[in-house]
């Protein structure tokens, strides 16, 4: 009897992609750069003035204020939203704003979804509308102006639950420390942020890891990020240990998205000998079969780096079939 390791693919997303991944974070830099840009050319005009007595003329911009920040069911009652209205955002402001909404849990803040304000002298926007699941969620509101980043939340926690396949949301409990002009921001609602990556998911053999990049002070959460390729690391790892470990004289490994193993897969099976592995793998949208008999010398399955891929190891092992698995 055969043990069955089953890693099968079951409709996750693609290795790597992530709606907040490394293209975000080369935009917010560039952004930042340029507010530091505009923060220094400021300095220089003002100390122009200073050393000629001359007046250069400028647009005074006003301070950009947030109110009605509140979580609220969409229009259509396909999701929940995080809104909000502000004024006084313009290019002239020398800061980014974006709007979030949080999931309140006792192990932390999970962002559901944002969206970066767009520049208004007057202006309401909000969040794309998000399935969630039953709740505790609030708003939120971030002003980056490149040297440090403050945040707004909501007056309210708000309990989002479902009757009838409709959401409902109803104030949860007032939160004493709300602050909804910008003006009105005092030293204790100030933190010179410092940014690190905390895990938040483990990986799997189907799902990359998750990471938080998450103020070491405050505790913001600023972005969440897959790990690269931890998923099929994941998948290395718990197949050597199958292997390694195993009851019987033959596993199965399925899986319909890796397409290769490492030098630790290998180790595995040169440490067991009595062990057949039978690997069912998905190639050109079709699964496919390669099987590694007991006793094999795996040194020619392998490049110089460790890796071996299946279809090259199905070419290197005459006892394999090029049935299809049905």
């Amino acid at each position: 009897m055969k043990e069955t390791f089953n890693l099968m693919y079951l409709g996750l997303s693609p290795l790597g992609t992530s709606p907040s991944g490394k293209g975000m974070g080369v935009k917010m830099k560039k952004a930042r750069a340029g507010r530091r840009l505009l923060t220094v050319v400021t300095g220089i005009i003002i100390a122009m003035e200073v050393l000629t007595g001359a007046t250069i003329k400028a647009q005074a911009a006003g301070e950009p204020a947030v109110t009605q920040l509140e979580v609220a069911v969409a229009s259509d009652n396909s999701g929940i939203v995080a809104r909000c209205s502000y004024r006084n955002y313009t290019d002239q402001s020398g800061c980014e704003m974006q709007l979030y909404l949080y999931r309140v849990e006792s192990g932390g803040e999970f962002i559901e979804s944002q969206k970066e304000l767009t520049y208004a002298d007057e202006g309401s926007e909000s969040t794309e509308p998000k399935r969630v699941n039953e709740g505790v969620y609030r708003a939120s509101v971030t002003i980056d102006d490149g040297m440090e980043m403050k945040q707004i939340n909501s007056e309210n926690h708000y309990r989002v639950s479902q009757i009838d396949g409709n959401y409902i949301v109803a104030i949860e409990n007032e939160q004493k420390e709300n602050i909804s002009d910008f003006s009105e921001m005092g030293n204790s609602f100030s933190c010179s942020h410092v940014y690190e990556y905390f895990p938040v998911q483990q990986a799997t053999p189907v799902r990359d890891a998750v990471q938080a990049y998450q103020c070491t002070k405050c505790g913001m959460v600023i972005d969440y990020v897959d790990v690269p390729n931890s998923a099929y690391t994941a998948f290395l790892e718990e197949t050597a240990d199958t292997i390694q470990n195993a009851r019987q004289k033959a596993v199965t490994i399925c899986t319909d998205r890796w397409m290769s193993f490492d030098k630790r897969v290998f180790e595995a099976i040169k440490n067991r000998p009595d062990v057949a592995v039978e690997i069912n793998y998905q190639y050109q949208g079709e699964m496919q079969v390669l099987i590694i008999p007991a006793g094999t010398d795996v040194e020619h399955l392998m490049d110089e780096n460790g890796f071996g891929g299946f279809r090259y190891m199905n070419e290197k092992l005459p006892e394999n079939t090029s049935d299809l698995i049905l």
